[in-house]
């Protein structure tokens, strides 16, 4: 019988059977009499078999996955019409969660209401820019809150308000349950993605990764219509400034070889050293792009004939006028969107004067760098949210989501066994954005995370050295803050130990803010007895050995009693005479010895701050004797220990 049952199993996972055949094979079995051992074996034969099925059907959903998210980012990467890739995305949240309807809102800010875009799986024909008021149902409370929300049963669920109009649309739908993320763009909610099935389900931690990563690529594809507008605007009003300038035809010839280097520059995705240097072909002189605080981010190749200062000046003066500035041989144009200032765009020129040529080229040119400044940002922001979204979250992670978190980290080439230092620093009043985009880009190159809360960025960095990453963030910072940058930093042993990690550097870097030692880096080894009384035993050990450890090895060598010494000492108030008495020696004998301990320590032992070092080693050196179990000394054995081991006279 082993010929007749033994490859059946192979085959149905070869043919992507059904459950029930594997159960078919099983039933048959028994109906031919098989004895029961033969039974046993095809019973665990197809357990395992199920097994398999199972680990292959996973396989080939997270193989789906990754191929549909990656079919999305392509589709963003073609900038087609937002329409059409508003429905691709609902087309792919429907196959993605295995559901019965997909369908994305967007906030309509004219009426104050939001309407269905695009949907997927509909039936009714009623989605179709249906309006939705303000707070009414599951994408009215997404809206509000910016936060995932999910229903089993949509019509009998009275936790949110409902409107007769979205009801009838429900039951037309047939809609049961319902999950909706919110679409955002920073902190703006501009719309709502929603899945629905027609029966009732429940959404898992997968079904909202899913959605709200889907949710994102919306968000971006809403961002770069937007982009996608201000470029052709920019591209008419270049066409305006051609026929502006028809009669002559040499300045006419010059501007429009520009308008063509600078368009393709923004068709090919390239940056401002690219648009800097295009530009200065046509100019006379030299044209360099100086960011929001006056450094230089570009210029075009050549000596630039003015000092950097006066280009500054001049590109302030810009900045702080909003329009185009013309002092002599110079021009600035300020790089300026609808919510943020980028910089200027600054002419050194050879001549005297800058011709009104020189300035309309030199306009256009810094349209174009503030629309490639502007998408690179962007670009860079919703990346940044998505690592910090992730940081967040193994700070707070359960066990279980661990598979989860490495799944999205490797989507960002984020290899979460590698990365374990985690680093704290303090903001203080720098400018939040500024600062997390120079963070967020440190991050990015040594392929980590970061994160910003309440008052502290957050870094999660590969690496064996902490404090030699802590260090190269905490430059990167001073560089984007401008003054020297505090921080804490401490290593985990694995994934699952990264929210003790943060505690203990988040520990570190208030404890250096309460010593006063802001502008330094540290961890718990470097706080000295600080770090010790909120550390594990291994730091206490190591603690007691910096301190009085010579002391202590002194004694071992020598048959000697100067820790005893020192410990009445401290006790005694610094008093020789006090401290004879309390050992019952002669005070020349305690002075001989105090001799010998300074020796040991360096001179500056009698210092406040080193007594009191002292003091509490001496104190943990106690404590660790009265915690240690009887017994040899063992090869980890504290300070105290092998000094109570050493023989005594």
């Amino acid at each position: 019988m082993a010929r007749t049952y033994g490859g059946v199993f192979l085959e149905l996972l070869e043919r992507d059977a059904d459950i029930s055949a594997f159960d078919d094979v099983l039933a048959a079995a028994r109906a031919a009499g098989e004895p029961a051992d033969r039974l046993a074996e095809l019973e665990e034969e197809r357990t395992i078999a199920l097994r398999l099925r199972e680990r292959h059907l996973r396989h080939r959903r997270n193989e789906a996955e990754l191929q549909l998210l990656n079919d999305t980012a392509n589709d963003l990467a073609s900038l087609r019409d937002l329409d059409s890739v508003l429905q691709a995305i609902s087309d792919r949240a429907r196959r993605l969660l295995e559901c019965d309807l997909a369908y994305i809102s967007l906030s309509d800010r004219g009426r104050g209401d939001s309407y269905i875009k695009a949907s997927a799986g509909n039936i009714s024909g009623r989605l179709r820019e249906l309006r939705l008021p303000v707070g009414s149902g599951v994408g009215g409370i997404v809206a509000r809150t910016g936060e995932p929300y999910a229903v089993t049963s949509y019509l009998s669920d009275d936790s949110f308000a409902h409107t007769p109009e979205i009801d009838r649309t429900v039951a037309a739908e047939r809609i049961e349950s319902l999950l909706g993320v919110p679409v955002k763009l920073g902190q703006e909610v501009i719309g709502v993605l929603l899945a629905a099935h027609r029966s009732r389900r429940g959404f898992g931690s997968r079904d909202i990764s899913v959605l709200m990563m889907l949710g994102s690529h919306a968000a971006v594809a809403i961002e770069n219509a937007r982009l996608l507008g201000a470029a052709r605007a920019a591209v008419a009003e270049l066409r305006i400034a051609n026929d502006t300038i028809s009669a002559h035809m040499s300045d006419l010839e010059r501007t429009a070889d520009v308008h063509e280097r600078l368009t393709r520059l923004v068709i090919e995705g390239k940056g401002v050293d690219e648009v800097a240097q295009a530009t200065a072909t046509s100019l006379s002189g030299t044209v360099v792009v100086l960011d929001e605080d006056g450094d230089v981010a570009a210029r075009s190749r050549g000596p630039v004939p003015i000092p950097v200062d006066e280009l500054r000046a001049v590109g302030a003066d810009a900045r702080q006028a909003g329009r185009t500035v013309v002092r002599g041989a110079l021009c600035a144009v300020p790089l300026i969107t609808e919510s943020e200032p980028l910089g200027t765009v600054v002419l050194a020129g050879t001549a005297a004067e800058v011709g009104t040529t020189d300035r309309r080229i030199l306009e256009r040119a810094a349209l174009v760098a503030s629309l490639v400044l502007v998408t690179r940002r962007r670009v860079a922001e919703a990346e940044a949210r998505v690592r910090g979204e992730l940081l967040s979250d193994l700070l707070a992670a359960h066990p279980k989501d661990h598979d989860l978190l490495r799944h999205r980290a490797a989507l960002i080439d984020v290899d979460l066994d590698a990365c374990r230092i985690v680093v704290v620093a303090r903001l203080d009043d720098e400018p939040r954005e500024r600062v997390y985009a120079s963070t967020s880009a440190f991050a990015r190159r040594r392929r980590g995370l970061a994160t910003l809360q309440r008052d502290t960025v957050i870094l999660l960095l590969p690496g064996d050295d902490p404090l030699e990453e802590a260090r190269a963030a905490a430059r990167e910072l001073t560089r984007t803050c401008r003054r020297p940058v505090t921080a804490g930093t401490a290593r985990a042993a694995d994934v699952a130990q990264l929210p003790a990690a943060h505690r203990e550097a988040d520990e570190c870097l208030r404890a250096l803010i309460a010593l006063g030692r802001t502008g330094e880096i540290a961890d718990t080894r470097g706080l000295g007895f600080v770090g010790a009384l909120f550390s594990g035993r291994p730091a206490i050990a190591s603690f007691i050995d910096s301190v009085i450890g010579p002391v202590i090895a002194y004694d071992r060598g020598h048959r000697s009693d100067l820790v005893r010494t020192l410990d009445a000492y401290c006790r005694s108030g610094q008093h020789a005479r006090n401290t004879a008495r309390m050992l019952h020696l002669h005070v020349n004998t305690v002075s001989q010895r105090l001799a010998r301990i300074g020796r040991l320590l360096g001179d500056g032992w009698r210092e406040p701050e080193r007594l009191l070092e002292i003091h509490v080693a001496l104190r943990l050196l106690k404590v660790g004797d009265s915690q240690a179990p009887p017994g040899p000394t063992q090869p980890h054995s504290t300070p105290r220990e092998r000094y109570e081991c050493a023989p005594r006279p």
